[in-house]
């Protein structure tokens, strides 16, 4: 049987993904370079009750059979909370560092390596990139938040659901930032909104707010939600305006 370290995870998710992934090694392990959980379940921010467990494959060389072998299975640990894996090869890592900096700078930074070389540590993310993304991310987010307010009609369950969702795809974009200011990127949400606030001059609690409303620790009301809206809007708006003129040292 592979090599498989699951013992730097904590028991809820190690208990998780190893019936995972010991399906798929046992017929492609020669072709697998690298597998990583990545994201929150590395983290102190994991919700047993409520996160779903992120994974990474990295293989060797392109080979498409491997998702037919996991979509069949993909039900039977879906209802487990493990989403489905991301599945690539480190050409492809290597080829994309342009294209995806956010997603792979988060990568690099959360994950733990359970199988195989930790092809993650060596990639360089270049700042020109990642400010580019960066800027393109945020816009886009305010053209997001907009879009999805009005599509909900009012309704508050619809708009503290989508506030909670877009949590996760803002803190990201927030590490990155730290990273155009040299600074050491923290893994936990509040941790990040802290050295944001420090490093933008940029009140950042309106995402300390959803974090409490994703825990179930606050139950916004239809005025809540209302400012909380302006209030997002307007943060995300400002950090895009110095993100736009950050330079990039050459």
């Amino acid at each position: 049987m592979a090599n498989l370290n699951l013992s730097n995870l904590s028991t809820q998710v190690k208990d998780r993904m190893e019936p995972f992934f010991n399906e798929i090694l046992p017929t492609y392990e020669s072709q697998i370079n690298s597998i990583y959980i990545i994201g929150s379940a590395v983290t102190s921010d994991f919700d047993v009750k409520a996160s779903d467990v992120d994974s990474l494959i990295v293989l060797k060389e392109k080979n498409l059979d491997i998702f037919d072998f996991i979509a069949p299975i993909g039900k039977k640990y879906g209802k487990r909370g493990i989403r489905a894996p991301i599945v690539i090869t480190n050409d492809y890592i290597h080829s994309s560092l342009e294209v995806f900096p956010i997603q792979f700078l988060n990568m690099k930074t959360i994950n733990a390596l359970v199988y195989g070389d930790d092809v993650l540590n060596g990639i360089k993310i270049e700042k020109s990139d990642l400010r580019l993304v960066c800027e393109r991310e945020l816009k886009g987010w305010i053209q997001n938040l907009g879009q999805a307010y009005i599509k909900s009609l009012g309704n508050d369950r619809i708009i503290r659901e989508l506030f909670v969702s877009f949590l996760s795809s803002y803190i990201p974009i927030f590490r990155a930032i730290l990273y155009l200011y040299d600074r050491e990127l923290p893994k936990e949400r509040n941790a990040v909104l802290d050295m944001c606030e420090g490093v933008l001059n940029i009140k950042m609690s309106v995402f300390r707010e959803l974090v409490t409303i994703k825990m179930g620790k606050y139950k916004p009301t239809h005025e809540d939600l209302k400012n909380d809206f302006q209030r997002m809007y307007n943060t995300l708006d400002d950090i895009a305006k110095v993100i736009d003129k950050f330079q990039v040292e050459p």
